[in-house]
């Protein structure tokens, strides 16, 4: 290979693809902030009798101002959830990416193409287009957790509505789903998500789209390669 080819093929593997537009990045740090607000002053409640917990409320604090804080992260989340839902319903951007987050028939055989590379079955992985199934089961993960944290949220914090309109088994059982939706989620996040996204070896340590929105050609090869072959096909 000449030191040309070599310059030009460097050049190729460095070019850029936007992959989320401001709008999506800036819903993203959102969605980050209130995430991180909602574990840090609701976890140590759940925990409430051990020590780190004590004194992650002390170093808030106190309870009340660990309240206060909780409940403005609820308030983001649910702005932030009410304008998503304005997005993907009247953005054309919007609307046509979560077309492609719905899951379909080739999603079936992406898992069980993976399954059998993980186990030395296929030689090949999985090619993806826009979206892959675990981001596709990672969005709507997170749009299932919003509404069952928002409505388990809004009883607990409007007790006295709830119990004038629902028996009281239905707000014991609102503080259940609440606590465990709230583990699940901070585990999803911990082991699934940062993995997925940034521990994986083409993106590891970090990978930058949540801040520049771009991909590299080398990254869309490896991560969604038949949506890089249909942009260079609609550039040719």
């Amino acid at each position: 290979m000449s030191a040309r080819t070599g310059i030009d093929r460097l050049k190729h593997e460095t070019q850029e693809f936007e992959r989320l537009s401001l709008n999506q990045r800036i819903q993203h740090w959102l969605l980050i902030f209130s995430f991180v607000l909602l574990v840090v002053t609701g976890l140590p409640l759940r925990y409430w009798e051990t020590a780190p917990a004590e004194k992650a409320i002390q170093w808030m604090g106190g309870i009340e101002m660990r309240g206060d804080l909780h409940r403005f992260g609820a308030l983001m989340l649910i702005g932030l959830f009410i304008y998503h839902l304005f997005y993907v319903l009247f953005a054309e951007r919007g609307a046509r990416e979560f077309r492609g987050l719905l899951f379909g028939k080739k999603d079936i055989t992406d898992l069980v193409q993976m399954l059998k590379y993980y186990f030395g079955l296929a030689k090949e992985k999985p090619r993806f287009g826009r979206f892959s199934y675990l981001e596709k089961f990672e969005f709507f993960g997170v749009g299932w957790g919003s509404v069952i944290m928002i409505a388990t949220g809004l009883a607990l914090w409007y007790k006295e509505l709830a119990m004038a309109l629902l028996p009281k088994w239905a707000l014991d059982l609102a503080l259940v789903m609440h606590s465990w939706e709230a583990l699940l989620a901070f585990l999803s996040i911990i082991i699934l998500h940062m993995y997925n996204v940034h521990f994986n070896p083409s993106s590891f340590p970090m990978s930058k789209v949540w801040l520049t929105g771009r991909m590299t050609a080398h990254q869309m090869k490896e991560e969604h390669q038949l949506e890089y072959e249909q942009i260079l096909s609609s550039r040719s």
